[in-house]
């Protein structure tokens, strides 16, 4: 498979063609012109100095952010120009997880916090795995301050690695007092780097299109968005807007108001089952400004942990919240030396499933008619 892959969403506009993990040829380009301006001659060159032509490549992906917002936008219409125009499937890759995939090609199996500034002392980062050569998401993208960000790193069991633009002197005493705090509970903590002349971002997007792409993971050009973490400040001071999001294990008080509204929570279960799953397993909730947008329940039975329930509510889908639960359990199961998660999900649940298989869960059954006349797709993912 020949991957096309561009990445805008930072001053340096660079292009990539791959051969599945291989790489054929990089371009990157750093000028004061607009990447409106560069971008088609270096596609074009990159094409003819490889002996290519659009007609050869099997897939194009670009960059979806977070980053410039004009750049972002620029590759984004310029592969779904080449979608239109050529019929050739495309993907749209998150900036942070390609920032995985460049530290990967350098090192490996490793914990990568990947992290572009996000100014005012704020970082946009996401924490990803390469354990026995399979890659997934440990925290999912979030904007946090710096000082927060570095409490989720995990550093007991794989070597730790940061990728992306925050300054080393920056980072450097917050996670030394981070590791000293283990160090204080007799826990063994693996080594740290910081990872520099990596290959350019765009080879880190056609390496995690190609990642996804084998784990069956397609898109519709119609359906690639910007990744924006967070709206404009001007925005969000108007509308009295926080960005603050809270997961917390779930109360009585959360169930009534979760009643109140379950029509606005699409489940298939009715809230008596609800209500009796709550009093066997653990529940938390996602929530924003107080509001609740969405729970997810687990059982845990020896090194195992069972998902029961992930709902999200329905005028607040594909803003993020599924995936911050998601993370929070991920990262749940990591720290309490839970072996493997499972889960089952309706085999038409297209977006769903899209969402599991990103996170790193693979298909390992199937249950034919369970949800009526669909089938149910069991997965799980090993820690």
């Amino acid at each position: 498979m020949k991957i096309l892959s561009i990445d805008t969403s930072s001053n340096i506009c660079s292009v990539a063609i791959l051969e599945d993990n291989k790489i054929i040829k990089e371009m990157h380009n750093k000028s004061e012109k607009e990447h409106s301006e560069t971008l088609m001659p270096m596609i074009d060159d990159i094409l003819k100095s490889s002996n290519l032509t659009l007609e050869d490549i099997n897939l194009i992906a670009c960059s979806k952010g977070p980053g410039s917002f004009t750049g972002i936008r620029i590759g984004l219409a310029t592969i779904k120009a080449f979608a239109d125009s050529k019929e050739i499937p495309v993907m749209g890759i998150n900036s942070l997880e390609a920032l995985g995939f460049c530290g990967v090609i350098k090192k490996g199996n490793g914990e990568y916090i990947s992290i572009i500034d996000a100014k005012n002392n704020n970082v946009y980062f996401a924490i990803y795995k390469m354990k026995n050569n399979k890659f997934s998401i440990y925290k999912n993208p979030e904007i946090l301050p710096l000082s927060d960000m570095i409490t989720y790193v995990d550093n007991l069991n794989l070597p730790t690695y940061f990728v992306g633009d925050a300054k080393i002197e920056d980072i450097e005493p917050l996670y030394l007092a981070q590791i000293a705090k283990e160090r204080a509970n007799s826990n063994d903590v693996c080594t740290h780097e910081y990872l520099k002349d990596l290959p350019s971002l765009a080879v880190g997007v056609a390496l995690a299109a190609y990642n996804r792409y084998n784990l069956g993971i397609t898109e519709n050009a119609d359906d690639i968005y910007p990744m924006y973490l967070r709206k404009p400040q001007a925005q969000r001071q108007k509308e009295g807007f926080s960005d603050d999001i809270s997961i917390l294990e779930m109360s009585y008080t959360d169930l009534e108001k979760i009643k109140l509204n379950y029509d606005n929570f699409p489940n298939i279960w009715k809230y008596e089952v609800l209500k009796e799953d709550y009093d066997d397993s653990r529940y938390f909730v996602v929530k924003q400004n107080e509001e609740i947008y969405g729970f997810i329940g687990i059982r845990i039975v020896f090194e195992e942990m069972e998902i029961m329930n992930i709902v999200t509510r329905l005028d607040k889908r594909n803003e993020g919240f599924a995936s911050n639960l998601l993370s929070y359990i991920v990262r749940y199961a990591h720290m309490n030396d839970i072996e493997k998660i499972n889960l089952e999900v309706n085999a038409n649940n297209f977006s769903a499933i899209k969402l599991y298989k990103t996170f790193g869960f693979v298909e390992v059954g199937r249950r034919n008619k369970y949800y009526g006349t669909e089938d149910a797709i069991l997965m799980t993912y090993y820690i």
